[in-house]
């Protein structure tokens, strides 16, 4: 029994030195902990939800409490017949997302602005299998909604650390420009 708790251990510290995280997990940045969102779908914010409680962050009800504010301007999901049967039914459908967003300081500050995330997806339509081809468009949206949340962050934490350096530079010289 001590040798498979061993064996265990050994794969585990393996895993873990290398950077393995689990599926969902975001590293999030300081200041970045507290996410403010304002203008989403459901299905974005409950997407943001997900990988913020994997990564020990939180939404949070007001910008004030937040280390950044996300303001959705534009999100669509559109549904695209790519290829049609003899019979006349849709053979493949191309799914579109498209978000367009703004990140800002808590204070109301801009950070960065008309973020574009865009991704499309095609799928099979089986006619046989209705059932099959309505959970795999699902999982294929989860999984857009999920490269959101992902382009969201990254953006985030540069438009951050463009602020941080901004600042530090500013002081070095003593002088204090208008952001945008």
């Amino acid at each position: 029994m001590h040798t498979h708790a061993r064996i265990f251990y050994i794969i585990f510290f393996l895993v873990s030195a290398c950077g393995y995280q689990l599926r969902g997990t975001i590293e999030l940045p300081q200041g970045m902990e507290n996410i403010y969102l304002e203008g989403a779908s459901g299905q974005l914010r409950d997407e943001i939800q997900k990988a913020l409680k994997f990564s020990k962050g939180q939404l949070v009800s007001t910008a004030k409490a937040a280390g950044i504010v996300i303001k959705v301007q534009k999100e669509a999901m559109r549904t695209r017949v790519l290829s049609v049967s003899s019979t006349g039914k849709a053979n493949q459908f191309e799914l579109i997302y498209e978000l367009l967003f703004s990140i800002y300081e808590p204070s109301g500050a801009l950070l960065s602005a008309n973020q574009r995330v865009q991704s499309q997806r095609s799928y099979f339509n089986d006619q046989e299998e209705v059932l099959a081809q309505s959970n795999e468009e699902q999982l294929i949206r989860n999984e857009m909604y999920s490269q959101a949340v992902r382009s969201i962050v990254i953006r985030s934490r540069i438009a951050m650390e463009n602020n941080q350096k901004k600042s530090i530079a500013e002081k070095k010289t003593g002088t204090v420009q208008d952001r945008p």
